[in-house]
């Protein structure tokens, strides 16, 4: 009987997990310029590259980037087949190595949306990469998944999984 409720207990915990993978730790610094790349959405949700973009920006500041280009432009309804925005992603970083920026923050979802079934949990699967620029070097990158209970939205689920992924990050300083 303990043998069950110890196992009960570790499957509700481990529910709760990300299941996260990072590479690279070579400090950034979030005192220097920063560039928020447009995200390549993998997933059949339209959308979910801008969603995942706007999370990922909120939590960018909030652990102290100041100053964070974000591309202008939107995806059009024809590039959400076969390009999925990586079109848009290479055009933002050859303008982030114009403008000087020292770091690009690429992402690729790959996951967002809600399984099929009675509970219908959300799941949400990302992709990072800082690049350093000019050189284009990839100096960290990571990738986190995670379900989430029924009674929790997919936009929650991805704030938990892009700041644990974030929060990975070598950061060497915070912005004041």
């Amino acid at each position: 009987m303990k043998r069950w409720i110890s196992l009960i207990i570790s499957a509700v915990l481990l529910a709760g997990c990300v299941t996260l993978h990072q590479g690279g730790s070579a400090p950034v610094s979030l005192n220097e310029t920063w560039a928020l790349l447009p995200f390549i959405n993998n997933t059949e949700t339209p959308y979910a590259g801008e969603r995942a973009e706007a999370v990922t920006a909120a939590l960018m500041y909030a652990r102290g980037v100041r100053q964070l280009e974000r591309s202008a432009g939107e995806t059009k309804v024809e590039e959400m087949g076969v390009d999925r925005g990586e079109r848009r992603q290479r055009e933002a970083l050859e303008l982030a190595k114009q403008k000087k920026v020292r770091y690009a923050l690429a992402g690729t979802v790959n996951e967002w949306r809600y399984k099929v079934g009675l509970d219908g949990e959300p799941v949400v699967s990302v992709a990072l990469q800082v690049i350093e620029l000019p050189q284009g070097k990839v100096i960290w990158s990571g990738s986190a998944g995670k379900s989430g209970w029924s009674r929790d939205a997919v936009s929650a689920v991805a704030q938990q999984v892009l700041d644990r992924l974030i929060g990975t990050m070598n950061i060497t300083n915070v912005a004041k």
